[in-house]
Order: C-alpha cells, then sequence, then structure tokens
C-alpha cells in the first residue's frame, strides 16, 4: 500500500464535543503513537464494520505522527502530522475527489495513562460536520447518537480537516545506496569542504552493501578450494605408491637374467638322476 507524505489532521484550538484540542494533547499523541501498542486505523465515517467485504472496512492504518508550527490566521498553531499507510480504495476515493477530510477520535486518558492517543481516523465529504454534528445532537439528545461510533466512551472526534494525500516514491536499493554515499561527500546536500573522512566513510558504505555478497562468495571459494586440495593431495600419494612399486617391480626384472639356457636347475625331487633310453 502507498505510504503518504506527512499531512495535518488536527490544529490545537479546534474544538469538538465541548472539548478543546489543545497543544498539550496534541503533542501527547506525537510522542506516544506506538503502532506495536494500538494502530490507528482510516475509515469512512467513523463507522468500522466486521465484515471484510463491507465499504466501511479499514482504509489503510497511521504510520507514525509528528508535530509542526502552521501560521494560521495570522496565529503559530500546533498541528498534528499523520504519515498514513492507504489502502488501494482510499487512493481512488481521492483521486475521485471523495472523502476529502478527516477526522481524528482521540482517547483523552489512553490505558489509564492520563495522555491523549490517537484511536481512528475517519475521512467524509462534510468539512467539520463531524464535530459540528457532534456538538448539536449531544447538546439535545440524553444519549450521544454517535457514541456508537466510538471506541471508548470517553473517546472524542474532532473536527474535520481537509486533507491532501501525496505518495513518498520507493527507492531501490541502489538509489538509496548512491542517496547515502552522496550525502556522505557532501553532495546531497549545501557544497561543504571535501576531506579524507567522507571518502572514507563512502567507501565504508560501498563495502557494507557488498559485505554479505563477498562474504558468501569468500565462503563458497574457500570451500571449493578446500575439496580440491584434499583431491590433489590423494593424487600425489596414490601417484607417489605407484612409483614406488614401479621402481621396486623394475629391480626385480632388472635382476633376472634373460637367456634360457642359463636357467637354473629345477629344485624339488629326491637328487636320483636318471637316463632316458
Amino acid at each position: 500500500m502507498p505510504i503518504s507524505k506527512p499531512f495535518a489532521i488536527a490544529t490545537e484550538g479546534a474544538t469538538t464535543d465541548g472539548r478543546v484540542i489543545t497543544a498539550e494533547w496534541i503533542k501527547q499523541m506525537a510522542e506516544t503513537y506506538d503502532p506495536k501498542a494500538y494502530t490507528a486505523l482510516g475509515n469512512l465515517e467513523h463507522y468500522m464494520s466486521m465484515m471484510p467485504d463491507s465499504v466501511f472496512g479499514a482504509y489503510g492504518k497511521v504510520v507514525s505522527l509528528s508535530t509542526r508550527f502552521a501560521d494560521i490566521l495570522g496565529e503559530k498553531k500546533l498541528q498534528l502530522m499523520c504519515v498514513f499507510d492507504a489502502s488501494d480504495a482510499l487512493v481512488a476515493l481521492q483521486k475521485a475527489g471523495q472523502k476529502m477530510f478527516a477526522s481524528m477520535e482521540v482517547n483523552p486518558n489512553f490505558a489509564k495513562t492520563s495522555k491523549a492517543y490517537l484511536e481512528g481516523l475517519g475521512f467524509t465529504n462534510k468539512p467539520a460536520s463531524l464535530g459540528t454534528e457532534i456538538m448539536q445532537f449531544a447538546a439535545q439528545a440524553k444519549e450521544n447518537p454517535f457514541a456508537g461510533r466510538k471506541r471508548n466512551p470517553e473517546n472524542l472526534f474532532t473536527v474535520a480537516e481537509e486533507v491532501t494525500l501525496e505518495w513518498e516514491t520507493e527507492k531501490s536499493s541502489g538509489d538509496t545506496l548512491f542517496s547515502k554515499v552522496k550525502d556522505l561527500l557532501g553532495m546531497g546536500k549545501k557544497e561543504t569542504d571535501a576531506n579524507f573522512a567522507d571518502i572514507s566513510k563512502a567507501i565504508e558504505a560501498i563495502a557494507q552493501s557488498q559485505k554479505e555478497i563477498l562474504d558468501r562468495f569468500s565462503g563458497e571459494v574457500l570451500d571449493k578450494f578446500s575439496v580440491s586440495e584434499r583431491d590433489i593431495k590423494t593424487l600425489r600419494e596414490e601417484q607417489a605408491k605407484f612409483a614406488a612399486d614401479f621402481a621396486a617391480l623394475k629391480e626385480t626384472l632388472g635382476k633376472t637374467d634373460g637367456d634360457d639356457k642359463n636357467r637354473g636347475t629345477a629344485t624339488g625331487g629326491d637328487g636320483t638322476i636318471t637316463t632316458d633310453c
């Protein structure tokens, strides 16, 4: 799924069901957000269906939160910035100009820590509608009609903020390595005086990226070399034995008389000489 660039989902001072989003809440949400502890999912109009094929399913998840100051009507306001891992369905809706506003579901006392935490993100077509409707109906009804959409009764929905999702481009491993080398050499920033330390770091980065391949290749070569070395040693031993056996045979043959007239007297018998008449 595509990862968005950071976009604002809340501004300090925004009102909700009688409560104000404070700068402290925004700081707490940015500091405490941890997908491993609790992942905030995106949905439509703060509805979350249990059915996997429902249009009110999950439309992605919040990856990280951060803060920034923005100039709002001449005043510096703290904003909560969100990086979102969006589903293909949400990307299609955004391209069609649908669900262009986002509203947070905030738990002001997450896990009884007394700190605010982002628990969900609702995408809607109506700017500020969720917060406004909740304030109106909550004031007129004995029971808040939006309570069923909340994960916790004490949670609140914020005024919807218009968002424009822009996607980060994925870099290949080669591009990442090249960027790292450029940064180390000062090419990716302002020009600085090159020095040997930077060059050394760049070379180290290249070597480190190839370390695994080199280690594997070296291991295979050494293994094959060890096998070949053992084979050669065996052949040498066999050759030496063959040479020794051949030398012994040659020596024996060299001491044998080749003239059959001088063949030695046969052995055996009782020594009696007989005449053939």
